[in-house]
């Protein structure tokens, strides 16, 4: 009777059958290092990533080997260190060297945090960087993977890699054109913070504050993300909701759209303001202000729905479905507490609102009709669900839990990583804001103080009266 080989599995006596499968591990099979690895290994690909010091150190070497041999070791000496200071005391060479030395240990750090994640193909290839810039929060980059890797692998190791980076965090997004590109976010530090006093979170000046005249069709500057990109918001054919706790920056963030809303001379303002001073000083260039007084919110609803059906009756006549500049200005409602109007006490006058809103927001779009909500809690309760719902921008200020988070950005959006709880509390103006683009965006709001809001609203007005004679104002 023959033996059974080594590692087979033996039927036991009166076993019907084929006998139990025996898993075993994969042998681990270490690849001998032979000379010419080793050159590449330890020598070409190190030599590889410093090539622009090294480059920088050769000609250096040379014009002291030069100076060298035309003045002994002295000219040599002096050759080598007006090349040095000349680099150093010139503005332009200065800040060359230092970026293409920054961008040279960038990339080592880069390759070694590949490797350690364990992101190199079979044939030793990496993600490399294609381009890099600098940002307030870290770095920015474009990165290329190589042939048999995909996007999807680096985001999956994207923690690893920031770990061997000693960063606060690494973010991995899909070119939308080129499967083997990705947009890698390196973030070393909050641009937010303040670096002197963590409690402080200086406010970002608005760029349109000192301007002339513009118009809502165009992208409106409203804040910057944490990348320190400037995000700006289209307006016309849209509705926005803005949702947070007190004092976390709604008004603020309003503010911006009654700024730009402000400044152009053919737009109407029909404000809402329950606490009566949020739109105050907004006055002298709105069409019509109503403060608590439900039954003037409702009479100014119903107006503007009479409005909003003239427009379409002018598109019917004419034979078009889109009202074209010249037909009508656009008209910004601004809506400050909306739980005043929307969870009245009066549940008959609050009913006849909500529908009145839905409506309005449901229409409205194609009349230009724009609405600005904006609430501590946008909750069933607060915010009839036909109605957020019909609403296309999200800005989610700081929330106090997930689920207030989720009634702003939409449902879901907290277990997906976009959740407004998770907001400093120290940095006000901060928040999500899901406009253009597939994803929310963290940034900061611009800010406006009394004095700028002041000015914006002279020239706002003084436009109004040169452009009253347009038959609009």
């Amino acid at each position: 009777m023959t033996r059974p080989e080594r590692g087979s599995s033996v039927q036991a006596p009166g076993q019907i059958g084929l006998p139990p499968v025996l898993q075993r591990p994969d042998l681990p099979v270490r690849a001998r290092l032979t000379a010419g690895s080793a050159v590449t290994l330890w020598i070409v690909r190190p030599s590889w990533l410093w090539r622009r010091e090294l480059a920088a150190l050769a000609v250096l070497v040379a014009v002291a080997v030069a100076g060298w041999l035309a003045r002994g070791w002295l000219g040599g000496l002096l050759a080598a260190g007006w090349l040095a200071s000349s680099v150093a005391l010139i503005p332009w060479t200065r800040h060359r060297a230092v970026r293409v030395w920054r961008r040279g240990r960038l990339r080592r750090h880069w390759d070694r945090a590949c490797r350690y994640a364990s992101l190199t193909t079979v044939n030793d290839r990496i993600p490399r960087i294609r381009k890099a810039r600098t940002v307030p929060a870290g770095d920015r980059l474009l990165v290329r993977v190589p042939r048999g890797a995909t996007v999807g692998e680096l985001e999956a190791e994207a923690e690893r890699v920031a770990a061997v980076l000693r960063v606060r965090e690494v973010r991995v997004v899909r070119d939308l054109d080129r499967a083997d590109f990705a947009y890698v976010d390196v973030v070393r530090r909050d641009p937010f913070a303040n670096p002197r006093d963590p409690n402080v979170s200086d406010p970002i000046p608005w760029p349109w504050v000192g301007g002339g005249q513009r118009s809502l069709r165009d992208p409106i500057p409203v804040a910057v993300d944490d990348m320190g990109d400037e995000i700006t918001m289209r307006l016309e054919g849209k509705n926005i909701l803005l949702g947070g706790e007190p004092e976390a920056g709604k008004s603020a963030a309003l503010s911006l759209l009654l700024a730009a809303a402000a400044l152009d001379p053919t737009c109407e303002i029909w404000g809402f303001d329950a606490k009566r001073v949020e739109l105050a000083m907004w006055r002298p260039v709105m069409t019509r202000l109503v403060t608590n007084d439900t039954d003037e919110a409702i009479s100014t609803m119903e107006d503007l729905i009479k409005e909003m059906d003239r427009r379409y009756e002018l598109l019917e006549s004419a034979g078009r479905r889109v009202l074209a500049p010249q037909d009508a200005p656009i008209i910004l409602m601004p809506v400050d507490e909306l739980r005043f109007f929307t969870a009245h006490t009066d549940k008959k006058a609050a009913r006849h609102f909500n529908s009145l809103a839905v409506d309005l927001v449901a229409r409205g779009r194609a009349a230009r009709i724009i609405a600005a909500l904006a609430t501590q809690k946008p909750s069933s309760d607060v915010v009839p669900t036909s109605l957020r719902d019909l609403v296309a921008l999200r800005w989610g200020m700081r929330c106090n839990t997930r689920d207030a988070s989720d009634t702003i950005m939409g449902a879901g959006m907290a277990s997906n990583g976009f959740d407004c709880s998770d907001i400093d509390r120290r940095t006000r103006g901060v928040g999500l804001l899901h406009a253009e683009g597939s994803m929310p965006r963290r940034c900061k709001s611009y800010y406006l103080d009394d004095n700028e809001i002041r000015d914006i609203v002279a020239r706002g007005a003084a436009l109004r009266r040169l452009t009253a004679g347009d038959g609009w104002v």
